[in-house]
Formats: structure tokens, C-alpha cells, sequence
């Protein structure tokens, strides 16, 4: 008899459900479209689900979660899981971020070329039985000025994509290295502004944060070149859409090409009647071979996840704080917010960040350590690095996935350990340094089992966190 049932809700690559299928332990059941209240009825008796955009993950639906372990999102965004709602319920939630990078990084490309060469356009001009070669007069790429906004994975691989066609690089991220825009033959810039000023094309890949929504309104596209290019293959609402098109239609825009919009499907828009705007119905990640990618890494991950086996891409780890001593899980707390406002008020590009615990409360005798795996780390070290990296880069960082995006962004991360620090005994202590400068945060649990941050770069204080 199999161990562990896996419902699957939404449609996935078949090599997905075969890898889920191949485990002995494992019985599988697809019932893609299934409706919210019906799978109510039926999902405690499931140990994980795996779901695509079709369903939406209420706490009403998990109200009675049952055997329900794990769910399981076959691709990038979660908007669809109430994360909260899970955590609450013990249950671990996973995702596949890297199954369609690529997809989406060629979607760019292809969105790029559309538009400087009117692509779409043209096709439809001339099925329409008309010859009109004038009025598609393009602009080519070549030695014309990127602005990547976000230089994570996909801005990443647009990039390095750029420059084969011979376009100069510029980019605006300011949780990256300089270190990691060289090795891309990238010119890191200092500000939003300064990227846009020298744009021809400018392309964003960030998350939709409160701190990305609107990020580029008419006061910024005011200072972009005249006759300039916008894509946002990312998140709808980075770019204000009505300022983007009164842009487009002024001509201080050439063209705009856009796959995200802020309300999908966008209904009656102004767009729509905009010639040179160029919309597509988010398709970003759909290639064969990026719901191949995500099928199978959600598949791979459920499988180790139901066996026990290490598993990367939870965006939430509900045990593992719950499994420390009521105390300690304070000091997970104060860590996880210390790393919040390290990430708030060091100025610059981190480049090295150190957790140190301090006195007898911490394990014994585990030295220095350095990056291997996260599991590698103690509790509280990925508390404070999940807390800096969430502030850094907003979307999808968890527990388990911090130092893969840390790591990611060359930032170099190390735990220590020390019987005394200063004139205190019991302490946690965090170090930044980056680009510009060095700060030490260090905080500790008083008896009322408050968290106080004791020490903030050379100051002493007494902060409740």
C-alpha cells in the first residue's frame, strides 16, 4: 500500500506526475479544474497537493487541513496561497522559481525585437493584403543602451543575451555586487535615475513590492532619453500604466512592450487602442520546456519532501522554529527583525554578513562555518538572513531559500560563536558590511522575554524589536 497520496489540481507536464507516479510510495490523483469546494471535501485525505494558477489557496479551504503536508506550486508566483494560512496549519509551502527563468528571459528578448522591428504590427499589416515597408521603419539593437532593472536570475540572463547582440549594459539593483554586474560585463549604477538616463531600451525584473508598485511613473520617464523603450515582462504595476501611455502616444516613447498588466485581464484599457504598445496575455513562462522545468521541480521536491529528504524552494519552514526551546525561539524572533533593520539602515551593496551567538544559551563547539548548504547553518542565522534578504530582494525568500539567494548575490555569509562579547554573556550579534560601510547590530532576550537591540553600529541603545 502507498504511503502518501498527492493530489494534483491544475495541469502540470506529464514527466511531472511520472516522476510522482515512478515512487513506489506515492499514489497520485488528477483532478485538474477541480472546483474550491469540492476539493474541501477531499483534501484532508491528500498528504500534498500541487497546483498551478487554477486554484486558490484560501484558509477556507484548508480550515480542515487533515493529512495535507505540503503544497506544492508549479511555478514562480504565489499569489494564489495564502501563505500565512498554511504556515499557521504547519504546512510547508513550496514553489519551482527556476523552472521558466528562461522562458520568461526569452519572452524579453522576443518582446524587445517585436517592437523595435514592429513585428506584430507588420504581420498583421500585411495579412491584411496591405505592402506598407515605410511605415515599419525600425531601430536596431545593436550598440543602443540596456537598462536592466533587477539583476537577479532573469535580468541576469537578459543581460548576458544583450550583450551578444552588442548593446552597452547598464543596471540598477541595489542588493547585488558590483562583483556580480563585472563578472556580467554589466555597469552597475548607483540609482534608478542614472540607468534610466542612459537607457534606449529598458527592461524590469523586480518583484511587485510596496516599494516597486509605481516605481516608474511620468516624473521618471521624463528623464529617459526621447524616443526610448519600455518592457516589463516582470509584475504588473512597476510601471504606471496610464503615465505609460500617455508617454506612447506623446511620442516621448517610441514603443512599450508589456506581458504583465496590474489588473489581469486588463478589460477596456487605454492601451488597447495605443499602436505602439504592444501587449501579450502573460505567456512568460509558457514554453514546453519551462512547464516541463517547473513540473519537474515541484514533482522532484514533493517526492524528498513526503520522504524526508533535504528539498530546496519552501517559502515557509513552519517547524523549524517551533522545534527550539520556548526561549531560544525568541531569539529566533529578535534575529529575523535585526536582520529587517540591518537591511533598513546600512547604506550600500552588502558584501559579507556575519551572525554571531554568544554565550552558553548556543550550541557548543561548531566553530566557524562558512556557506555549504543551509542546512549547514544554525536556526538563528538563517532568522537573520531570511529577515535581511526579505527586506533585499521582497518575493519568495523563506527559511530554507535566504542563503541560495544570498549566495546568489555573492554576498558572503558566516556564523561564529563566542562565550562573551563586550561586557555582555547572552547576545546575538549581527554584522553587515557593505559597499560603503560596516554596521553591527546585537540584541538579547531580557527576562519579560522581550528582544532588545542593545547595540546599534557604535551606540548603545535599548530597542525593543
Amino acid at each position: 500500500m502507498p504511503k502518501y497520496k498527492v493530489l494534483i489540481t491544475d495541469h502540470i507536464s506529464q514527466d511531472g506526475v511520472n516522476i510522482l507516479k515512478a515512487d513506489k510510495d506515492i499514489e497520485v490523483d488528477v483532478k485538474a479544474g477541480i472546483k474550491n469546494p469540492d476539493l474541501k471535501k477531499i483534501i484532508g485525505d491528500y498528504d500534498a497537493i500541487i497546483t498551478r494558477s487554477g486554484t486558490t489557496v484560501t484558509p477556507e479551504l484548508i480550515e480542515n487541513p487533515g493529512k495535507l503536508k505540503i503544497i506544492g506550486r508549479a511555478g514562480v508566483g504565489l499569489d494564489n496561497v495564502d501563505i500565512e494560512a498554511a504556515s499557521m496549519k504547519g504546512i510547508i509551502v513550496m514553489n519551482a522559481p527556476t523552472g521558466n527563468t528562461l522562458a520568461a528571459c526569452e519572452l524579453t528578448m522576443a518582446m524587445m525585437l517585436s517592437v523595435v522591428r514592429k513585428v506584430a504590427a507588420a504581420n498583421q499589416s500585411t495579412k491584411a493584403g496591405e505592402w506598407d515597408r515605410k511605415r515599419f521603419m525600425g531601430i536596431q539593437l545593436y550598440r543602443k543602451t540596456l537598462a536592466v532593472i533587477g539583476l537577479g536570475r532573469i535580468g541576469s540572463n537578459v543581460a548576458k543575451r544583450c550583450k551578444a547582440f552588442e548593446m552597452k549594459v547598464v543596471a540598477f539593483d541595489p542588493y547585488i555586487k558590483k562583483s556580480k554586474a563585472d563578472s556580467l560585463g554589466v555597469e552597475l549604477c548607483e540609482t534608478m535615475e542614472e540607468a534610466l538616463a542612459q537607457a534606449d531600451v529598458v527592461t524590469f525584473h523586480t518583484p511587485l513590492t510596496d516599494e516597486t508598485h509605481n516605481m516608474v511613473t511620468a516624473k521618471e520617464i521624463a528623464m529617459m532619453k526621447d524616443g526610448a523603450v519600455i518592457i516589463n515582462c516582470a509584475r504588473g504595476g512597476i510601471v504606471n500604466e496610464l503615465d505609460l501611455v500617455e508617454a506612447c502616444k506623446s511620442g516621448k516613447l517610441t514603443a512599450a512592450g508589456l506581458d504583465v498588466f496590474e489588473a489581469e485581464p486588463p478589460v477596456n484599457h487605454p492601451f488597447f487602442d495605443v499602436e505602439n504598445i504592444y501587449v501579450t496575455p502573460h505567456i512568460g513562462a509558457n514554453t514546453a520546456e519551462g512547464q516541463y522545468g517547473v513540473a519537474v521541480i515541484i514533482a522532484e521536491q514533493v517526492v524528498n519532501a513526503l520522504h524526508g529528504r533535504s528539498y530546496k524552494n519552501a517559502v515557509n519552514i513552519p517547524f523549524m522554529k517551533t522545534q527550539l526551546p520556548e526561549e531560544m525561539q525568541r531569539y529566533f524572533t529578535l534575529l529575523e527583525s535585526m536582520g529587517h533593520m540591518a537591511a533598513q539602515l546600512t547604506k550600500g551593496r552588502p558584501e559579507y554578513i556575519e551572525v554571531q551567538m554568544v554565550g552558553q544559551k548556543f550550541e557548543e563547539d561548531f566553530g566557524e562555518r562558512t556557506f555549504d548548504t543551509p542546512f549547514n547553518f544554525q536556526p538563528f542565522t538563517i532568522a537573520g538572513l531570511k529577515g535581511f534578504m526579505e527586506v533585499a530582494v521582497a518575493e519568495n525568500v523563506s527559511f530554507i531559500n535566504a542563503p541560495y539567494i544570498a549566495k546568489e548575490r555573492n554576498i558572503d555569509i558566516v556564523e561564529t560563536k563566542a562565550s562573551n562579547y563586550i561586557k555582555f554573556n547572552d547576545l546575538v550579534v549581527m554584522k553587515v558590511r557593505t559597499d560603503k560601510e560596516e554596521k553591527i547590530y546585537a540584541g538579547t532576550v531580557f527576562a519579560d522575554n522581550t528582544g532588545r537591540l542593545l547595540i546599534y553600529d557604535k551606540y548603545y541603545t535599548d530597542l525593543i524589536c
